[in-house]
């Protein structure tokens, strides 16, 4: 050997040599995979600092990749022209261009805006990716306007100002503006160079309360889904062209953003890089596995989704929300197993129980729904990427030290190879060289290590930051499978290694990692020699086989970890035993985190049972307004304010009690208080709110000092009559009295002495004939009488009898009359009321006596005397008067009758003008003629096979019914042929073969089949059936053993049309429905079915097609059938 080396030439010894090549054999050795892990130190310091809000104080912007809650750094601040109600705060988050700032789960100071104890009322919220109207950046002037929401809502209308909060996204892209809202409310700080080019920042207007909606600066989190980075595998995408990058987590992809970017990373060039190797190690990290609770198979889960939402909302358990995982890979599907989602990314699994409030589980997804779901009974799929990278990378930290952590994320390996650097994720392999006694140099032999205790463990304890905990520190813990405990295989010594990923944001990647660097920990075999320069063949990170008779080694399988060039040409390998360390392993199931419902600072209840008491109500004299204490919040002190019924402020003071007195308030009706709750935040509730009337005078006489009163204190007319108590004013209070101070009331005449009373001053009233002396006074017939006896008159023989009594003497004349006084001459219609005995001989005259003068004495009225008006039916008895058909009765019946018995009705004919059956079903044509009613008929109202048969044409029921078509006998050449009048499209590397056993029609397939055309129709024409679906159902034969979670049965139909016949065969088809299943569940897709509106009087053509992928031998599939309906009523 020693003679080989002499021999090498010049050259090729002097590039052995040379710094470049001892630079690379340097490099390939910085980071190896598994044992590259990080020692656990200070994660949760770095957890707070990312959550963190900072002062900007120099230094450079973080980097996010994937998804991540962080905080930020305040870059500006400032009021509104010294107006300390309003604040203008800019955020900035991170570098740019991010993918998304979810501003609906912003947080204010750990607190989400949908809190609606703390966020009474609600904002506005803009982003710089929607253009125009609801969602866009908010352009008005804040200082101005008053907009009032409800709390935990958020604003539409982004010209408005006065929201109580606004806060506009930019997402950093290389060219932005100004922020809109900023330049119309400080335009003259905010002006428009203020672009932040490249920073993702939130603008935020902040309007201040005495009620502790905001205190200080807010400290603000968000989620964001961070940095646009270029994939090599998308041809849609060019390297340096930032334009084209899309979102993306994976932490291949994410490492090549760091060490090409010459901002914030090593600023490597394409030219520098083997794209091959991160493209292989992007699909690596990509690679969907299973998660405990699924399993590989779909789980049950109630959901409901609005259409252009990016988010559902988890209607079942709390259960079968916690198994959605940000990063994780969600398939959705409604209740009749139609899929709605296709391995989309979960962005955000969020769960809200507010205080007083029911708890709100929430699913956020990289995609918008298409449609509105309401409550679905449907099911749910979920996968994990094997690595995912959602982190936030400190600009501040050295390039290498960012490298390490980002590597060590996916058991990365970064070499320098032939001058280009290549990313390579340790992981399962085969052999590719073989290492013989000839490579090693048998001078210095071969050592072996079998690793030490120290580097040993039985328990791992990975610490990461949990997105479903909110990004909190959280830890996986891995143990060995030992009995009886995990230690007994050590001596019972317990041997611990804590690691950490700040970039792993989930349990199951977590303890995958954990289980990964213990199980390399008790297989830790290494072997180190000097090699020959054909070593120079390997890379660190290579699988080989050692072979070295010396040890007994054959055929040993093992990854190289170390390469270094020795002075002499040598190089030392250093060799680690291959074992399979990497498979994922589905974890256990990570239990469901029960949700703290700590108290809240801002959880502040308004007042319970609010009441008043009256004055004479009151033990203590006075009104007063009292209420419950809570029992489920810290209680401090309560605002009170009272206003009139005018609106005018009595009352505003705060009580440390559950009750206020109402002193001095005057009697009055409709006053209004409103009482809220303070805790001792000095955070205030809602009011509670009572109107209330106080009916008593507050004051009593108790409460007037004696003496107090003073006339000088009393306005005048301010003493009123209502104001003084009964017997309040006795003599001596009374100094004098004119009588124009009487005004009602009795004088008792004992009281008084009248002198000068003179006769004109009596004006009503009666004067007893003992106080008057009418002698010569009264003359014959000038004095009427009425009442007792007259006595005391002269005996006039015209007014007084000889027994001195009144005369009660027939009236002999009238006034103005001549002759015989008639009764008519006396009595005017209507003006007689006669008291005493009857009248009899009084002339009937309707002058005298109308209709409504006749009483109940009245007993018999000759029929003849009734000329006008109407008798009420219930007076007249035609018992044994009317026999059958001799009456004939007009108009409505007058005793209130609805109906009339149908045996009653012998003979005519009742107008159909004149039925109502249910005004739902039947109708009338106007012409006396029955109808169904138009829309009366639906499917309750027809009966059991009433139908029994539909027309073929016009508008009747049109059915196409086509017969099966088989799948082709094995003669048949499944790549060309046609079969049956329909065309086979091959899968790629499918193979048809008959199957055993299952008949000459069924048949198995092996691999995957592509879409294949099992069957369709003939064309034919839709008749005008305007409104009405065309339904298409097809069924096929499937018999299904599923051997794997990605076997799947997919079946579609689709259709075709044209005006002309001639015209379907060019026509392009048209997708109706298309449903896959996977594993279990795709035994259950036998049928398929849709329905379209269709073009009256076009052709149409619908087809079945079906494409699966499984096991030789485990599935069969056989007859299919498309039927395609309308059914018209």
């Amino acid at each position: 050997m020693g003679t080989f080396f002499r021999t090498v030439g010049a050259a090729i010894w002097t590039f052995l040599k040379s710094e470049a090549f001892q630079i690379a054999m340097t490099v390939i050795s910085a980071v190896v995979g598994v044992k590259g892990y990080l020692q656990a130190r200070e994660m949760l310091a770095k957890g707070q600092d990312i959550m963190a809000n900072k002062t900007a104080a120099g230094g450079k912007l973080p980097v996010v990749y994937g998804n991540r809650r962080v905080g930020c750094q305040v870059v500006y601040m400032d009021t509104a022209s010294n107006n300390s109600t309003h604040l203008y705060v800019v955020y900035a988050l991170s570098v740019g261009e991010v993918e998304e700032i979810n501003l609906k789960t912003l947080e204010i100071d750990g607190n989400p805006l949908t809190d609606s104890n703390q966020f009474r009322n609600g904002g506005y919220l803009g982003s710089d990716k929607i253009s125009s109207g609801a969602g866009s950046l908010c352009t008005a002037n804040q200082n101005s306007g008053s907009v009032d929401l409800n709390g935990g809502t958020f604003g539409t209308n982004p010209a408005l100002g006065g929201y109580r909060y606004v806060f506009n996204a930019h997402h950093g892209a290389a060219s932005q503006t100004a922020d809109p809202m900023l330049r119309a409310s400080i335009g003259s700080k905010w002006t428009t160079a203020h672009k932040l080019n490249g920073v993702a920042f939130i603008c935020a207007s902040y309007i201040y309360d005495s009620k502790g909606q905001f205190r200080g600066v807010p400290q603000i989190t968000v989620q964001v889904k961070g940095k646009k980075i270029y994939d090599p595998r998308d041809s849609g995408q060019t390297f340096g062209t930032e334009s084209t990058y899309e979102w993306s987590d994976n932490p291949a992809l994410c490492f090549l953003d760091y060490i090409s970017n010459n901002q914030y990373g090593k600023g490597l060039i394409e030219s520098q890089i083997n794209m091959s190797t991160f493209t292989a190690a992007a699909n690596v990290a990509d690679t969907q596995v299973d998660q405990p609770y699924f399993n590989g198979s779909a789980q049950s889960l109630i959901w409901s989704g609005v259409a252009g939402n990016d988010f559902i909302t988890v209607l079942g358990t709390e259960e079968s929300w916690w198994q959605n995982k940000v990063g994780e890979l969600l398939s959705l599907f409604d209740a009749n197993g139609n899929g709605v989602l296709d391995a989309i990314e979960i962005k955000e699994a969020r769960r809200e129980n507010f205080f007083d409030n029911s708890t709100l589980y929430q699913v956020f997804i990289g995609a918008t729904l298409s449609s509105t779901y309401s409550s679905q009974s449907g099911t749910s799929l979920v996968k994990v990427k094997r690595f995912h990278c959602n982190g936030y990378l400190d600009g501040n930290k050295t390039v290498m030290e960012n490298a390490k952590e980002l590597l060590a994320n996916m058991r990365g390996i970064f070499l320098y190879v032939n001058g280009k650097y290549e990313l390579q994720i340790e992981d399962t392999g085969s052999s590719t060289f073989s290492i013989t006694d000839a490579h090693i140099i048998s001078d210095a032999g071969i050592s072996v290590d079998y690793g030490n205790k120290d580097k040993k463990a039985n328990k791992v304890i990975i610490e990461f930051f949990n997105a479903n905990k909110k990004y909190e520190l959280d830890t996986a813990t891995v143990l060995h499978d030992a009995s009886p405990e995990y230690y007994s295989d050590d001596g019972d010594e317990i041997l611990e290694i804590k690691a950490e990923f700040p970039y792993v944001t989930d349990p199951y990647i977590a303890y995958n990692m954990g289980k990964a660097i213990l199980t390399r920990s008790r297989n830790q075999t290494t072997m180190q020699f000097l090699g020959t320069p054909e070593m120079y063949k390997l890379n660190v990170a290579d699988i080989v086989t050692l072979t070295y008779a010396g040890l007994g080694f054959n055929g040993k399988v093992c990854r190289v970890e170390a390469l270094e060039l020795q002075p002499n040409g040598l190089v030392a390998v250093s060799l680690i035993e291959y074992f399979d360390v990497y498979t994922w392993e589905v974890p256990p199931q990570e239990p469901v985190e029960a949700l703290q419902n700590t108290p809240s600072a801002y959880a502040v209840k308004a007042p319970t049972n609010l009441t008043f008491t009256d004055t004479d109500s009151s033990s203590t004299g006075r009104p007063f307004l009292a209420w419950d204490l809570p029992t489920d919040y810290p209680y401090y002190q309560w605002r009170i304010n009272v206003k009139d019924s005018s609106g005018n402020q009595q009352i505003n003071k705060i009580v440390d009690v559950n009750n206020c007195d109402l002193n001095f308030l005057p009697v009055d009706t409709n006053y209004v208080a409103s009482i809220t709750a303070l805790n001792t935040m000095g955070v205030e509730s809602s009011p509670a709110t009572l109107t209330f009337t106080i009916g008593d005078a507050p004051t009593g006489s108790a409460d007037i000092k004696d003496t107090a009163v003073i006339t000088d204190k009393i306005i005048n007319d301010a003493i009123t009559t209502p104001k003084i108590l009964n017997d309040a004013v006795t003599d001596a209070k009374i100094n004098s009295l004119s009588a124009n101070k009487i005004t009602a009331g009795t004088i008792d005449a004992s009281q008084i002495t009248v002198t000068n009373l003179n006769a004109t001053n009596i004006t009503s009233g009666t004067l007893a004939t003992a106080r008057l002396n009418v002698s010569d006074i009264i003359s014959t017939g000038s004095i009427i009488v009425s009442g007792d006896n007259v006595s005391d008159l002269t005996n006039n023989s015209g007014f007084v009898d000889a027994s001195g009594a009144a005369t009660a003497a027939p009236v002999q004349s009238v006034a103005g009359a001549t002759g015989t006084v008639s009764a008519s001459t006396i009595i005017t219609a209507g003006n007689i009321v006669v008291q005493g005995d009857n009248i009899s001989d009084l002339t009937n005259n309707s002058s005298f006596i109308n209709g409504s003068a006749v009483n109940s004495n009245v007993t018999n009225i000759s029929g003849g005397a009734i000329q006008t008006g109407t008798v009420a039916a219930a007076r007249i008895d035609v018992s044994g008067v009317i026999s059958a058909g001799s009456i004939i009765v007009s108009s409505n019946l007058t005793d209130g009758s609805t109906s009339i018995s149908g045996g009653n009705i012998n003979t005519g004919t009742i107008n159909a003008n004149r039925l109502q059956i249910d005004d739902v079903t039947i109708d009338t044509d106007g012409s006396g003629n029955l109808i169904i009613k138009s829309g009366g008929v639906n499917t309750t109202q027809v009966a059991s096979a009433a139908i029994t048969g539909f027309g073929t044409a016009g508008n009747g029921g049109i059915v196409y019914d086509f017969s099966a078509y088989d799948f082709p006998t094995t003669a048949d050449s499944p790549s060309s042929a046609a079969w049956d009048g329909f065309a086979y499209t091959q899968g790629t590397g499918a193979t048809l073969t008959g199957a055993s056993g299952v008949g000459s029609t069924k048949y198995s397939y092996s691999n995957t089949i592509g879409y294949a055309v099992m069957c369709e129709t003939g064309v034919f024409q839709v008749p005008n059936i305007s409104g009405q679906n065309l339904n298409a159902l097809a069924l096929s034969l499937v018999d299904a053993d599923s051997q794997s979670s990605s076997d799947f049965i997919r079946m579609a139909i689709e259709y075709r049309t044209a005006s002309t016949s001639g015209g379907v065969a060019s026509a392009t088809y048209s997708s109706l429905v298309n449903i896959q299943k996977f594993g279990g569940l795709a035994e259950t897709l036998q049928s398929v079915s849709g329905n379209l509106t269709p073009t009256a009087n076009n052709f149409y053509q619908f087809r079945l097609l079906f494409a699966a992928r499984g096991v030789d031998g485990n599935r069969r599939y056989g007859n299919a059938t498309i039927t395609v309906l309308s059914t018209v009523r």
